[in-house]
This record gives structure tokens, C-alpha cells and sequence, in this order.
């Protein structure tokens, strides 16, 4: 760009009269200037590399104390031009010594400047300096010829523009002034008509306070900088003025943080790979991986010497995949090495990956393109900053239950964890790795769904009616059947204790069965259980109590031996959340997961409520009729459920019993007239207090029972309020 300096500059140059030499190109890296005294920084763009290029920005004359803001680069002269505070407030030129030199300006209010950037006119070799401050307006001061004063012009109408922001650049073809406000908003502004006009809101990746510096490059691309996170954004402005499109952002490199940030580029110069030793991502179009794209990078050997470096697996090398054209050759990095899948990615189950790291020094993030819609979305970031060991790094992922089922990618990050703010799946980072892996995913069944549940309520007087308040053992519960190509392969149980209103000791317990009306029942049995598999994790911790039951053909899994060995209560209470007063205790979660040993289909698989029941626990007394007899062989199952291989068929005879059982019709665990000891409500419910007969509750609930769930089967949603407890939902 030496050919664009003016004949008056080269003679200027020649005399002395400009006391630091211009740039000798129009720079590719960014002038990112911070702090206070000023201190002035080249930022690669592709890499994030930073570079100190003065420590102290000073006058020949004077020591400077103070701040440089309102940068702009002049490619015209090859200088920048800025605003100082330090008094007497002036704008300085800079040239290649980073030297600040005073220029004589009239006509600017006396107040500090912290926008401004530089148009240069290529048709009329004409450049302006623009300063603009919110209270006081735009201001333009020619620098076209060289001069000993210079001359601010107000632009019209500009101090009611009320624009909130903190830098301005202008496009290096279309003329026009972008800005982007804390918020998000992109503001276009024309100078011919005096008239800002607003764009979009863009997504600025969770940023908030000043975007200080902004510029442009020579395809249009528009980059702004936050102050606080150091995200630079990336703006597509290709096409100026905006018409018929809706610019978008992306985060594109992350740089350095401040409370003190201007910058400004040379317009007219390409962003582009300078450095060999960056590492970017593989993941094919239209994943964010194209240099064009903003796609993710890393600048793994920041300090040039192949130490200290952060990244996974055994090696790390630079490939340079920037272009689409590189992409649709289908690359292979053959040093993404650091993440290995234990375990299928299963809709709706926790997966194990093995992340190998060479030292201690990493953070790791990771994001799944769960809905296949080709972008990895901020909702989907799956490990966050995750501190990562020396070695094999064992880490659980857990897949959503609408995850759609088939081919799909992973993009895996480390960082030396010096990021102010978490990073995102796009742009450049100083130091790490990026591999991009492809996966596979397989569904599930969830029931109810994946965030609802169904409740369970049990009567534990069974054959006995009792006090028929259905409080006994309050359940929150849902399954999830694991599908893989047709075949089922596990297991998830999860749930919530919500309530104990018994005196009798319970245990709780799911089998693998499903009743099948007028059809053969589905079941897992138990030598189809792979043993190993077996995870249960109760309010967090993991339980070592036998789970699988043994001496039995079917699969049952013991939640809890005992439920009341899982719960507190409350001072002055006699039960768990089920008596007024007595419902602030925190609901006790579980979670079970289990694999098949062997594919059983999943269409001849149990699914759905499966067969969850509650038992007598050992040790405790449950009844004299239970007296001399062993407890587990006690239990009560939803109506209509037969029991399991361990019940005690004679408890079906005891005299003066309420239970009208007949094994004969498939009649379980319930009266003459249908009301049963068990049942499951379709949603969260609030269950009776202690003592409160359910049909004094809900006074629908007798209809509903006694016609076989023909009449009133919303008779959960017409609650008694002062005989319910209102914290059980």
C-alpha cells in the first residue's frame, strides 16, 4: 500500500516534519489497544494469538499516563489515529514506533472521545477521521491534506442519535458506519442522509457490557470485541447496505479481556492463516469448521517452542483446514487421538468416554449435535471447563431422551482454563486442541416422558383395608426402555420418594415384567441381566446393597430394602411429607440403570409402568399375620399385577381379609368391588394426609375404582385442598 501515500506525506517524510514513519503494509492483524497508560496489542484474528507491540504508548516529549481510545486506520497515510486523555486532550496520530503525536484540532467539545474509526474515500482520495461521543454527536475531521491545525465538523442531527456504543467501524466498499450496541442491536448507519437505522439483534454468545472495538475486513466481514469475555464476533456484511438477509454472529476468536479496549484495522486487508501450528476442527460442511465459517481453532504452539502445550490423546499437529474446498475432501486428522467411547450414546441413558490427557494442565469441553440439525448448539454443550488429569480421564455424558436416532458428530475442545468465560463450539482459541469426532446415537421409550412423571401410591395393610389413605409409600417414577436397531438394551428406572406415612417398614422394588391383557406377558429374566452393568445412585450415592434378587428366574431389582432408612423426619413429626406441617423435607431421588446381557427385541420387550412393588422389610414387624413367616414373602403389587416368584400364595387365604384375589381370573390385589391397595396417577400428584380415607380426598376416586376406571378418570384433578398435602406434586 505504499503507492497510497500522497506525494505532500512522501515529502513530509523526507523533511522530518512527521515524527514516526507510517506502517510499511496494510497489516492482516488487528491494533487492539487497552488499559491505562496505554498499552497497544496486534491480535491475529485466525489464531488468537496476541502480540505486546508497545508496552507503554508515550509522547516524544512526555511520558503518557492515561488512555488511547476511538482508534481508527487510516490506509490511506498507513497511520492510526486516536484520542487522548491525557491533558491537554488531543487527537494523536501513530505510526510504526507506536509514538503518540499531538494534532492540532478545532472545533471538538471539550469532553473524551471513545468511538471512532477512519473513512477513506478510494474514488476521491479523501479520509476522515470521525469522533463520536452520545451527548455531543458525530464529529469529522478531514486529514486528507496535511496540516498544522485541523477542523471538526458537527455532522447534522447526530447528537440526537442516542446510540449506545462504544466503537464504530466503517465498510471498506459500501461507506456505510456499523455499530453494535451492549444489547446485541447491529445499527447501520449512513452519513449521506445523517440516519442510523436498525439492523438485528445478534447473539453475542452471553456477552454483556461495551463492545469496544470494532473493524472490518476487505470481504466485508464484520468483528467486534467485549470487553469483559474477550470474544471477538464475527458479523457477515458481504452485502452493504443490509437488504434481504438477517445478519447473524459468531464467536471468532477469543481474545484478550479489558476494562479499557479500542481497536482498529487496516479495512482493505484479508484475514487469513499465517501461522503453521494451528489446529482446527474436521467436522464436515455445515458444521461451523471453515475458516470462513468462524469453525474452531487453536493456536496450539502459542510461544513457538513445542512446551508446555495443552491438548489430548498422544500428538497435536496444524492442518490448516480453513476452506470448504478442504472440508469436502473429507480430512482426516490423524492426531484426534484423545477420546475414546466406552458405551453406545443411548436417548434418554448415561454414556462413558475415556478422555486421555498428557498432563494436567487441561480443561475440556464437549458438544453433541443431538437433533442432527448440523451445528452444535449452546444447548447441547454436554462438559463445560471439565478439569481433566494426566491420563485416562473417565467421563459421563448424558444423552437426552429426544436425541434423534442415527450418524452424527461430536466436537470435543481443551483450553489451559485461562478463558475468563466459557468458550463456545465455533472460533479461535491461544493454546489447545479441537477434535471432531463422528458418532452414533440409538432412542429409547421414556415413560411418561423425559422430564414427567407418574405416581405410585401404595396401602401397606394389605389384605387389610386399613386407613385407605394412600400414603403408605408415595412414589415419583418413570422408565426408560434403551433401543438400539430394534434390539433392547437396558434399563433407566429413576424417580422421587415423596411421602412415608406408614408405620410398617417397606421396601421398594422394580421387576421386569409387564401384564399383557388376553396376551402372553413380556419379562426380563434374570440370567439376561448383565450383573457388571448394574449402576443405583440414591440422592446422588451410589448404593452396594445386593439390587439384582437372587434365587429367582425373573429380573427384580431392590431399590430399597427399607425406605424409612433413606428418609428423615421432620422435628415433631411422625412420618415423611405426609402430615400438615410435615412437607418441607427434600423429596429422596433414585436412579437405576442396568444393561441386557443378550438383544432381546424391543417389541418383545417389558416397557411402560413395568412392575414396581413394595414388600416388607426385613427385621421389622409387619402384622401378626406375618408372624413366624418370612417378610419378603409379603407384597403388593399395582391391581391386577400377579405377585412375584418370592410371594406367599397362602397370605391370599387369611380369614377376614379384605382382598378378593383370584389367581384363576388374573384378579390381584383388590376388593370385591375394585378398590385396590396400589395404583399409578398419570401425573405428580398430591397425596392424602395421614389418616384421610383417598375417597375423602378425592371424592371421585370410589367412581373411578369401582368402575374399572370407566367413570371419572380425572378424578386425580379434584383434590380436597385441606385433605391433600399440597407439596407432594
Amino acid at each position: 500500500m505504499k503507492s497510497n501515500i500522497p506525494a505532500y506525506l512522501i515529502t513530509a517524510l523526507a523533511t522530518g516534519f512527521v515524527s514516526a514513519a507510517p506502517f510499511e503494509q496494510c497489516p492482516s492483524k488487528a491494533f487492539l489497544i487497552q488499559g491505562s497508560p496505554a498499552q497497544m496489542y496486534g491480535v491475529d484474528l485466525v489464531s488468537a494469538k496476541t502480540t505486546v507491540l508497545a508496552a507503554s504508548m508515550d509522547f516524544s516529549t512526555e511520558t503518557n499516563n492515561d488512555s488511547v481510545n476511538a482508534v481508527g486506520f487510516n490506509y490511506q497515510d498507513q497511520y492510526m489515529y486516536g484520542f487522548s486523555k491525557q491533558a491537554p486532550k488531543s487527537v494523536v496520530r501513530i505510526g510504526d514506533d507506536y509514538v503518540l503525536q499531538r494534532l492540532t484540532v478545532n472545533g471538538l467539545p471539550d469532553t473524551n472521545f471513545y468511538v471512532g474509526d477512519i473513512h477513506v474515500n478510494s474514488e476521491t482520495n479523501q479520509a476522515i477521521y470521525y469522533l463520536y461521543h452520545p451527548k455531543f454527536g458525530l464529529y469529522g475531521i478531514d486529514l486528507t491534506e496535511e496540516a498544522d491545525e485541523y477542523q471538526a465538523q458537527l455532522v447534522a442531527g447526530s447528537a440526537n442519535w442516542n446510540l449506545a456504543i462504544y466503537d464504530f467501524a466503517f465498510h471498506p466498499h459500501s461507506n456505510l458506519l456499523y455499530a453494535v450496541e451492549s444489547n446485541g442491536d447491529l445499527y447501520e448507519i449512513n452519513l449521506d442522509n445523517q440516519t442510523p437505522t436498525f439492523v438485528a439483534n445478534l447473539d453475542i454468545a452471553g456477552d454483556t457490557g461495551a463492545n469496544g472495538a470494532g473493524y472490518f475486513d476487505v470481504q466485508g466481514q464484520f468483528y467486534f470485541s467485549n470487553n469483559r469475555s474477550g470474544k471477538i464476533h464475527k458479523v457477515d456484511l458481504s452485502t452493504s447496505p443490509v437488504m434481504g438477509y438477517t445478519p447473524t454472529a459468531s464467536v471468532f476468536t477469543l481474545g484478550p479481556t479489558s476494562n479499557q479496549n479500542d481497536g482498529a484495522r487496516c479495512a482493505i486487508a484479508e484475514v487469513k492463516v499465517t501461522d503453521n501450528s494451528i489446529d482446527f476442527g474436521d467436522a464436515p460442511m455445515p458444521y461451523k469448521t471453515s475458516l470462513a465459517h468462524s469453525g474452531a481453532r487453536h493456536l496450539f504452539d502459542p510461544n513457538e517452542d513445542q512446551s508446555n502445550l495443552v491438548y489430548l490423546g498422544a500428538v497435536v499437529d496444524g492442518e490448516n483446514i480453513n476452506t470448504q474446498a478442504d472440508l469436502q475432501a473429507s480430512p482426516v486428522d490423524s492426531s484426534d487421538d484423545g477420546v475414546r467411547f466406552v458405551t453406545d450414546f443411548v436417548a434418554g441413558s448415561t454414556s462413558q468416554i475415556i478422555v486421555t490427557a498428557p498432563n494436567d494442565n487441561g480443561y475440556l469441553y464437549a458438544w453433541f449435535d443431538w437433533d442432527q440439525n448440523f451445528q452444535f448448539d449452546p444447548d447441547e454443550i454436554t462438559v463445560s471447563k471439565y478439569r481433566l488429569n494426566q491420563g485416562d480421564n473417565s467421563v459421563l455424558v448424558d444423552v437426552p431422551s429426544d436425541a434423534v436416532m442415527g450418524a452424527t458428530w461430536a466436537r470435543f475442545r481443551v483450553t489451559d482454563g485461562s478463558e475468563a468465560n466459557p468458550i463456545t463450539a465455533s472460533g479461535g482459541v491461544t493454546g489447545g486442541e479441537v477434535e471432531d469426532y463422528p458418532v452414533t446415537t440409538y432412542g429409547s421409550l421414556v415413560y411418561p416422558s423425559e422430564n414427567g412423571w407418574v405416581t405410585l401410591a401404595y396401602e401397606d395393610q394389605w389384605p387389610f383395608a386399613g386407613d385407605y389413605d394412600f400414603n403408605d409409600l408415595v412414589v415419583n417414577y418413570r422408565t426408560t426402555l434403551i433401543d438400539k436397531e430394534g434390539l433392547a438394551m437396558g434399563y433407566k428406572i429413576e424417580g422421587e420418594l415423596v411421602g412415608i406415612g406408614a408405620d410398617f417398614h417397606n421396601g421398594f422394588a422394580v421387576r421386569l415384567y409387564q401384564t399383557i391383557a388376553d396376551d402372553a406377558d413380556k419379562r426380563i429374566l434374570r440370567n439376561q441381566i448383565d450383573s457388571s452393568s448394574i449402576n443405583l445412585t440414591i440422592n446422588g450415592e451410589t448404593q452396594s446393597h445386593s439390587i439384582l434378587e437372587q434365587g429367582v428366574e425373573d429380573a427384580i431389582f431392590i431399590i430399597m430394602p427399607d425406605t424409612w432408612d433413606f428418609t428423615e423426619k421432620q422435628s415433631s413429626c411422625s412420618y415423611f411429607r405426609t402430615e400438615t406441617g410435615c412437607d418441607t423435607n427434600s423429596k429422596v431421588s433414585f436412579s437405576l440403570t442396568v444393561s441386557l446381557q443378550s438383544g432381546v427385541t424391543t417389541i418383545e420387550a417389558p416397557k411402560y409402568t413395568l412392575d414396581p412393588f413394595i414388600f416388607a422389610a426385613q427385621d421389622h414387624y409387619h402384622g401378626e399375620f406375618l408372624v413366624g413367616q418370612n417378610p419378603r414373602g409379603w407384597e403388593v403389587h399395582i391391581k391386577n399385577q400377579q405377585p412375584t416368584e418370592k410371594f406367599n400364595a397362602q397370605l391370599f387365604s387369611i380369614n377376614g381379609s379384605d382382598d378378593a384375589s383370584n389367581s384363576a381370573q388374573s384378579y390381584y390385589f383388590q376388593t370385591e368391588t375394585g378398590l385396590p391397595w396400589a395404583m399409578e396417577i398419570g401425573s405428580a400428584w398430591a397425596h392424602p394426609k395421614e389418616s384421610i380415607d383417598i375417597t375423602h380426598a378425592y371424592g371421585d376416586f370410589r367412581a373411578f375404582a369401582e368402575s374399572a376406571g370407566r367413570d371419572k378418570p380425572l378424578w386425580f384433578n379434584n383434590a380436597k385442598l385441606a385433605n391433600v398435602i399440597l407439596r407432594g406434586e
